[in-house]
């Protein structure tokens, strides 16, 4: 007889909309960053030293992901994962 499987817990409702942003502008306004030039000047202007380029826009994407699931009211760990005891 095979062992029972574990039910994965329920998705959150803001993953559904985190994979059908297609533009970095969409997920700024789900993480609801200033959209003002000024605003998201200063929201990049905290990624623009990571090298390479691509990186900062990855680092970046990553920060506004982690607001938007927190504007959502989850927290971490945001994967479901459940952190190893330390004892």
């Amino acid at each position: 007889m095979p062992g029972k499987r574990r039910k994965s817990p329920p998705e959150h409702p803001i993953e559904k909309v985190l994979r059908a942003a297609s533009t970095i502008g969409q997920l700024e306004i789900i993480a609801g960053i200033d959209r003002s030039p000024e605003g998201r000047k200063a929201f990049w202007d905290g990624y623009k030293h990571i090298n390479p380029p691509g990186a900062s826009l990855d680092a970046g994407c990553q920060e506004l992901r982690r607001l938007a699931r927190q504007r959502a009211g989850l927290k971490p760990p945001y994967s479901g994962l459940r952190p190893l005891p330390l004892s």
